[in-house]
């Protein structure tokens, strides 16, 4: 196994009670290539500052409940919207400057 199937299968693991990673027949969904850029983005933030996963999904499941339903709108790209609400917030309530 790749150190990225694994690190994906933590994050998997990290979000599975709470926001679930968007999936169809257990591949990852990205409807945007930006969806798939956020998700590593977040990767590389979170091990930078040292942040857990635990603090990310408990932000993520929020924001995810903030966003809401639109039926209008593609499940990923709200799950996606509501995932860099998450990021920010979370950087910001480790101090991590955001300018």
């Amino acid at each position: 196994m790749s150190h990225l199937e694994t690190r994906l299968r933590d994050i998997d693991s990290a979000l599975a009670d709470t926001a679930p990673l968007p999936r169809s027949n257990g591949e990852l969904v990205f409807e945007e290539p930006w969806q798939g850029r956020a998700l590593g983005m977040t990767v590389v933030a979170l091990e930078r500052a040292r942040i857990p996963w635990s603090e990310f999904s408990n932000r993520l499941a929020e924001a995810v409940r903030l966003h809401g339903y639109d039926p209008d709108e593609p499940a990923a790209a709200a799950y996606y919207a509501a995932w860099l609400d998450a990021l920010e917030a979370t950087l910001r309530g480790t101090g991590v400057d955001l300018r």
